[in-house]
Parts: structure tokens; C-alpha cells; sequence
């Protein structure tokens, strides 16, 4: 089958700038070897020059759906015209169409194709857009949190149908051997006094950058015989691919701000072959931002190479309860993220976390992922789905929400608020009925607030 993949993101043949991006060169090599006829057709940026190849699939570079990634501005109608036509040529030559991570707006020149679409992150507003206005035969997500969201969503929004959504979890390659560490060239060799902190995360805001310097800065205050180093790679002025993020000047600003600036070291951004040997030369990995992941595959890939990996309890990052490696705290809680690092740290236990990466091997293996993908977009579209609404006053607590003690914390809000009788009635796996609500001031209030703040939502049937 020729296969058509669109990426409204870039791709660089050398570089991997975020989880999505990692996981499209995965399938499409994963489909080309699976003996599919494979082209890409992604967005362009200053740092492209004509068509190139990854693993053999040709790349073309040529849509302009957007300014610097992720930004929808500065988007000019020639710009949207000569799009067009690079998806019609796309549609011409191919029996199947991928949209990864979709926000493709332009369905007219895509024509009668069939069209196969997947959602990676659920914050930016092409996304919600996407599934909210833009048809497509079938989805696929990383994830059951990701497609719990989607489906409430579009439920609440007011939609009477929705395509089918399949879970495909991303991939990581698990290798039999711990790597050897490798740190990054530019900065010093480690020291036995050294305890090391990665945080290998596209340097914007919501990721963590100053939830990692407050971490760091209590584990440097707890631990006063080492010496704690903050790694994390960040962009040089001039060669930024993502308008959102922050570059080398900005960040040294900040970790001064924030008493980090003895803590923090930037290196260059780093290929995918250097990775496995970059996290394993860490301590921890800090994944401790508000980002809603929808999956989150850098704690994952931390622990396949060896190294524990601290992560707030935010979106589909909670679903790594339970895996060796893996030590979840509620967002903002720098003290805890300290006192785990040390804890990690000081154990006399298995440094390859042998257990944890069998579990990874088992759960995220890159061919169930690659497997999973084939089989949907090579199927074709499905028949919609009906959603039906229950009652007005029958209410559930929302994907996006989390019960945190007597706390229900709201990952779009990023912030936990007390309610004591909502607590107790959701804990007992019920859902929120009007006729038991009215019996109890306190209670209605409580849901009220809920409502609100979009941690309740109205109750609904996918069939």
C-alpha cells in the first residue's frame, strides 16, 4: 500500500526535537520495512533544504501550515495555497493518508482519500480543534488518558457522533545492556561527588525548567556532601526550531532567579543515537512539569537505559504507577521530588532497574506500537459511533481530574482544590446524581465548584 504520511511538524534528518517527532520516524520506518510504500510530507522550517531521507523514507518538507513549531500565526494565503497543492500531489500518489498529530485544516485537497489521523498532545488548539471539527475514518492516541479526554470532550462539546479510537502506546527500544554513560561533550566529566540530575526535555515552560531548578535546589540542600548537576539541553540564539521554547540566555536568566545557577549546565541538543548513553550517565531524570503529557515517553526511556525517573502525577503519567523506576508526586510538591531523588539515590538496590525495564519491554515494545498503527491505517474507516448524554444531573469525574487525598486536581488548571463530601462519594466509585446532590448544601456547593472548574462533566454513553 502507498502510504501518505502528513506531519504538520517538522522533521530534520538528523534531529529528534520532541516525543511525536520520535515516535513518526518510528512508524514510518516501521511501515516501509513492513513493506508498505512510504512518503513524508511535514512542514517546513529555515533549517530545511529540499527533500531528504530517514531509514530510506523519502521526507518532503514542504507544507507551511504554520510559522516556527508548534505556532499557527504568520501563516500567509500563498503559503496556504502552495500547501494545498503539495497535499493534493500527496493524495494523487497514494491510496491511504496519515495525518500525525492531524491539525491539517485543508481537507478539501486531500479530496476523497482516506484519511487516518492521530492525536499525540491534547493542550494545543489545533488538536482540540482537530478532533472537535475536522472528520476523519479513525484515530489512534498513546494512550487510554488521551482517548478518555478526546471522548469527553467531544461528548460535552455536544456532538451526536465520534470515530473509532484506537490505543497504540509509543514504543521505546529496551536494550539488553545497560549503554555506558556518555555525557554530552560540552560539559565536564563526572566527579565522584557528583550527583546528576537530566532533564531532557524540550526546554519550554511547561515542560519543567523552574520546577527542575526549585527540585534541584532542595536536593542540593539536602544533600550537602554532593554535588548536584542539572543537565538539560537548550537551543543557542539563532537556532531555535520551536518558537515555545526558551534559549540558552534565557534559561541561565531564570536559573539565577531561581538560586539554580550553580546547579544548571546546557549542552547541545543531542541526536537519538546519543540518548541511551546520556540517560544512562544520569542519577534521576526529572520529569516534574505541568505539561499534560499524553503519553511521556522520556520517563520511560530513562528507566529502559538504566536511570529512575521522578514525574508529577499530570495527565497520562500517572499510568506509570507501578513500574520499577518510576516515582510519581503530585505536581508542585518540590520537597517530595527532593526527598525521592535522595531516596532513589541511596538505595542499595538494582542500579540497571531490571524489573522496570522488563516491564517497559512488555507494555511499550516498538513493534506492538508499529503493529498497532499498520493495522488501523491499512484497515480503513469504521463506522461512527453514537454518544448518548445521560440525564441532566447525572455527573462523573472528568479524565483530566485526580483524586489526591480529600484534593481533586484538575491537570488543565495545574492546581488541586478540597472537597471533602465529592471526595468521599467519587472514591466510592459512584456518580453524581442531582436528586442525592440537593439533600446537602455543602455538597451542592461542592459540585458546583466542580462543575465549574471542569473536574465534573455531564455523564455520557459511547456506543
Amino acid at each position: 500500500m502507498r502510504i501518505a504520511v502528513v506531519s504538520v511538524a517538522p522533521l530534520f534528518p538528523d534531529l529528534v526535537i520532541g516525543g511525536s517527532q520520535k515516535v513518526l520516524a518510528d512508524i514510518v520506518t516501521g511501515l516501509k520495512f513492513a513493506g508498505h510504500d512510504v512518503r513524508v510530507w511535514c512542514c517546513a522550517t529555515k533549517a530545511h533544504f529540499g527533500d531528504f531521507e530517514i531509514s530510506g523514507v523519502i521526507v518532503h518538507p514542504e507544507l507551511k501550515l504554520r510559522g516556527a513549531f508548534p505556532s499557527t500565526h504568520k501563516v500567509a494565503p500563498v503559503d496556504l495555497a502552495q500547501t494545498a497543492k503539495a497535499l493534493r500531489e500527496a493524495g494523487d500518489w497514494c491510496d491511504r493518508i496519515y495525518l500525525h498529530a492531524d491539525a491539517v485544516y485543508l481537507r478539501h485537497a486531500l479530496k476523497d482519500i482516506d484519511v487516518i489521523r492521530s492525536i499525540h498532545d491534547y493542550v494545543y488548539e489545533e488538536a482540540l480543534i482537530s478532533t472537535l471539527s475536522l472528520n476523519a475514518g479513525a484515530t489512534i492516541v498513546p494512550s487510554a488518558y488521551l482517548k478518555a479526554c478526546i471522548e469527553a470532550t467531544i461528548a460535552i462539546s455536544g456532538k451526536e457522533t465520534i470515530e473509532r479510537i484506537f490505543v497504540a502506546p509509543n514504543g521505546v527500544s529496551v536494550p539488553n545492556e545497560i549503554p555506558i554513560p556518555r555525557l554530552p561533550v560540552s560539559v565536564s566529566p563526572r566527579d565522584e561527588q557528583d550527583l546528576i540530575l537530566l532533564f531532557p526535555h524540550r526546554p519550554e515552560p511547561t515542560k519543567g525548567v523552574i520546577e527542575a531548578f526549585q527540585v534541584a535546589g532542595e536536593v542540593q540542600k539536602l544533600k550537602t556532601d554532593k554535588r548536584v548537576r542539572l543537565l538539560m539541553p537548550a537551543y543557542s540564539n539563532g537556532k531555535v526550531f520551536d518558537e515555545s521554547v526558551t534559549v540558552c540566555e534565557e534559561i541561565y536568566a531564570l536559573a539565577e532567579q531561581y538560586g539554580a545557577s550553580e546547579l544548571v549546565e546546557l549542552h547541545e541538543w543531542l541526536s537519538p543515537n546519543e540518548m541511551p548513553g546520556y540517560l544512562a550517565s544520569g542519577d534521576v531524570t526529572l520529569c516534574v512539569g505541568s505539561f499534560i503529557e499524553s503519553f511521556g515517553l522520556v520517563p520511560i526511556e530513562s528507566i529502559a537505559n538504566g536511570t529512575p525517573a521522578i514525574c508529577a502525577q499530570v495527565g497520562a503519567l500517572r499510568q506509570f504507577e507501578g513500574i520499577e523506576g518510576a516515582i510519581l508526586v503530585p505536581y508542585g510538591d518540590f520537597q517530595s521530588a527532593a526527598s525521592a531523588v535522595i531516596d532513589i539515590t541511596s538505595q542499595e538496590t538494582d542500579k540497571c532497574l531490571s524489573y522496570g525495564r522488563s516491564q517497559i519491554s512488555d507494555a511499550f515494545s516498538e513493534k506492538s506500537m508499529i503493529d498497532a498503527y499498520e493495522a488501523v491505517i491499512t484497515r480503513g474507516p469504521m463506522e461512527q459511533r453514537t454518544i448518548t448524554m445521560s440525564p441532566e444531573d447525572h455527573f462523573i469525574l472528568a479524565p483530566w481530574a485526580w483524586l489526591n487525598g480529600q484534593e481533586i486536581f484538575n491537570d488543565y488548571t495545574s492546581e488541586s482544590r478540597h472537597y471533602q463530601k465529592l471526595v468521599e462519594i467519587l472514591r466510592a466509585g459512584s456518580e453524581i446524581r442531582g436528586d442525592r446532590v440537593h439533600v446537602s448544601e455543602s455538597l451542592e456547593t461542592e459540585v458546583r465548584i466542580a462543575l465549574e472548574s471542569g473536574v465534573l462533566i455531564p455523564k455520557y454513553i459511547i456506543d
